[in-house]
């Protein structure tokens, strides 16, 4: 299953019906649903869905581009044949409309998953789930996720189960100022014009100021920030806009001939089939890339402006139609089903995609039946003039309508229940906690040597220990808050170094430990053996997150750090010339990077990098410590319906590879021995929690492999 920030971020489908008299009210065109639209919208959602569960088609992200210009065609139209038909607008029933279309099944889906997570996730996932369900309600889910995909703390978390909200918060964001643009036009044709139909032309030029500002700004932040550029509204705006235009301009194209109509509609199709399998993650988006499902979105639409289109059989046929109608629905089912799937079955096969198809279609239909069509068409919010009586007989006639129907999804609905309550004894039953004491320490065996034993055990365990301190919840939660040398390492002016050293003030022998995040992680082991040394040692922990101690700048995309990085390794290196400390240990992440610039740099150009940026510290004894493994992503593969097992991952290729060059580059301890065995890593070992993401150490489990780290450095005589 797919579940990448990109893919994991699509927009929901248009929640207003798609008549074709509403898209083009001056046409003349026909009454009646526009069959090709609804096809449109299945055609979308599925992309997005086979995304997420099967991985592919590889753009099928591109639903978002689709969904925005169908979202901005059929709301405008709904604007204008308003006007049309009553000569103004008003903003009071748009917003009634737009709740009683919205909010019922989005508000049902948040509550559900948001009271799913805490019996599926793990705490700290469990309550961010909630925080993103409050700001998926108040239709500000995209500034959330913006602001946490580019915070260096949670650029890693376990992706959210109701991140696809973030489209329904574009486009609201989007039509509180739309409807008021539409009025100030609607105004300035009445009263400055004297032509009610320079309405069109006002909106029209308005429209392409929009598309023109939106669609630069979507291309410099796409290129710059393209985590940002992908929430912002700021850079979604022209491509609701560009169906906003095509409404517009919709009588226009009333009167095209069936041959270019034909010729407009395939070739819509077309390419925005082709932008599935073309467009990937890797290509600037939203723009330029989103312009392909955008201008084939808008050919289609254009197509069938006044005309039915009986040829694009693929769009108009029972089965598309049908998946349109309820396409909200599915939107909105469809990733917290792919997310929960995960967590309960997290080895993809066919019986879990199979299974999460299935449940997305049987929620979808169950909430359109039971939520989303009884309250779109009821008389809730509406104003009777002050009649009670009217009131009572709207509200009547919508309890006539929807009984039978009430009736038969009800029905339905036990239906699930009941399967699910079975199935839940078979599969969603995952394991409890191990709630019997751990093994204790034998006090024959050496700090090695019981590490050793507590890691062949956790590695083999299929239950949760009952005894872990902290907690994995609290593991998560806290991250590196609680370790005393976070500060050290923080964005920003370079620390006090007194305030970053450890030990008694007067010890003769004095070490340093610099690097990025990964050094920040083993700060309090090294703290312990300053403090547990009896007077001997004084220990430096400083550098700074995101930034490696290299020659080289590698790129990293953390708020601040590209800016920060070369002053902090300026400033270490300054202090410790001339500082002249006994040792110096530094510690970098083992992965592949790029220089500043975007050159590839491979694992021989950043030891090497290392290597010379350490030669500037003019310090004898230089120690490169290898930060750990990967290990799973703990926020992800951790709750309480999991087994250890889901999280034990094997030593990687990449860590082996940066191993060998940095042994051979010079005094080297390996993190192997005291985070992993058999070249597998557990979760945990003994009592504590071993990492609290998938890359660092909890500062409990460093203070633990204090002893084990000293015993390595006197064993290389730098101790």
């Amino acid at each position: 299953m797919t579940t990448s920030k990109r893919t994991a971020s699509d927009a929901a489908p248009d929640t207003d019906t798609a008549p074709v008299t509403d898209t083009a009210p001056a046409s003349g065109a026909h009454s009646g649903i526009r069959a090709d639209i609804q096809g449109l919208r299945a055609l979308a959602v599925i992309a997005v869905i086979a995304v997420h569960v099967l991985g592919w088609p590889t753009g099928g992200f591109v639903g978002v581009d689709v969904f925005f210009v169908v979202s901005g065609f059929l709301i405008t139209g709904l604007i204008l044949r308003e006007h049309d038909l009553t000569g103004r607008f008003s903003l009071a029933n748009f917003y009634r409309r737009r709740l009683r279309r919205i909010v019922p099944a989005a508000a049902t889906v948040l509550v559900i998953t948001a009271a799913a997570g805490f019996f599926l996730f793990n705490r700290p996932r469990a309550i961010e789930t909630a925080w993103d369900a409050l700001s998926s309600l108040l239709f500000v889910a995209n500034w959330r996720f913006d602001a946490l995909g580019t915070d260096y703390f949670h650029s890693a978390d376990a992706v959210s189960p109701l991140q696809h909200y973030w489209s329904l918060s574009v486009e609201e964001q989007f039509y509180l100022a739309w409807p008021a643009i539409m009025i100030l036009a609607i105004g300035i044709a009445t009263r400055v014009f004297r032509r009610p139909a320079a309405t069109r032309v006002i909106a029209a030029v308005v429209l392409a100021a929009i598309i023109a500002a939106s669609f630069t700004h979507a291309t410099t932040e796409s290129a710059a920030h393209p985590t940002s550029a992908y929430f912002s509204t700021l850079t979604r705006a022209w491509e609701i806009a560009a169906g906003a235009l095509l409404a517009v301009a919709a009588p226009l194209f009333s009167r095209v001939p069936v041959a270019l109509r034909v010729l407009a509609g395939w070739g819509g199709l077309a390419g925005i089939v082709a932008s599935f399998l073309v467009v990937t993650d890797s290509l600037p988006f939203p723009a330029p890339w989103a312009a392909l499902p955008v201008g084939a979105t808008v050919l289609l639409l254009a197509s069938g402006v006044g005309r039915a289109q009986p040829w694009l059989f693929p769009l108009v046929n029972p089965v598309a139609r049908f998946l349109g109608t309820i396409s909200y629905s599915l939107y909105l089912w469809h990733f917290p089903v792919v997310i929960f799937v995960a967590v309960v079955l997290p080895v993809t096969s066919i019986t879990t995609q199979v299974l999460s198809f299935a449940a997305i279609l049987v929620l979808a239909a169950l909430t359109y039946f039971l939520v989303e069509q009884p309250f779109h068409r009821s008389p809730l919010l509406e104003t009777f003039a002050g009649s009670r009586e009217n009131r009572r007989l709207a509200w009547a006639a919508w309890r006539d309508r929807f009984s039978s129907q009430f009736a038969f999804s009800a029905i339905g609905l036990l239906l699930v229940v009941a399967v699910s309550v079975v199935a839940g004894g078979v599969v969603i039953r995952g394991p409890v906690a191990d709630t019997t004491a751990a093994p204790q320490p034998q006090a024959d065996l050496s700090a090695e040597q019981q590490l050793t034993a507590d890691l062949s055990d956790a590695l083999a365990a299929t239950a949760w220990p009952g005894d872990l301190s902290p907690s994995l919840d609290d593991a998560i939660s806290r991250t590196s808050t609680n370790n005393p040398a976070r500060a050290c390492f923080d964005i920003g002016a370079t620390p006090d170094f007194g305030t970053c050293t450890w030990g008694d003030d007067s010890a003769p022998n004095h070490l340093y430990l610099v690097g990025d995040s990964t050094a920040m992680a083993y700060a309090p082991a090294f703290k312990q053996i300053a403090e547990s040394s009896g007077g001997q040692w004084r220990a430096t922990t400083i550098g700074l997150y995101g930034c490696r101690f290299t020659d080289a700048l590698v790129e990293n995309d953390g708020d601040g750090v590209m800016d920060a990085c070369p002053q902090r390794k300026f400033d270490v290196a300054t202090t410790i010339a001339a500082d002249d400390p006994q040792l110096v240990i530094v510690a970098n992440a083992y992965a592949l990077g790029q220089a500043a610039g975007g050159t590839p740099l491979s694992v021989g150009d950043l030891v090497a990098s290392t290597a010379t940026e350490t030669a500037k510290y003019g310090v004898g004894q230089v120690v490169s410590l290898s930060p750990p493994p990967l290990g799973a992503e703990l926020g992800s593969c951790y709750s309480p319906v999991t087994s250890p097992q889901n999280c034990n991952v094997a030593v990687g290729q990449t860590w082996h590879d940066f191993a060998a060059a940095t042994k051979a580059g010079g005094p080297w301890v390996s993190s192997l021995p005291f985070t992993c065995i058999d070249e597998a890593c557990p979760a945990f070992a003994g009592t504590l929690p071993i990492r609290y993401d998938a890359v660092h150490l909890t500062p409990d489990y460093a203070t633990r492999i204090a002893p084990i780290l000293r015993r390595e450095l006197v064993d290389l005589g730098a101790m």
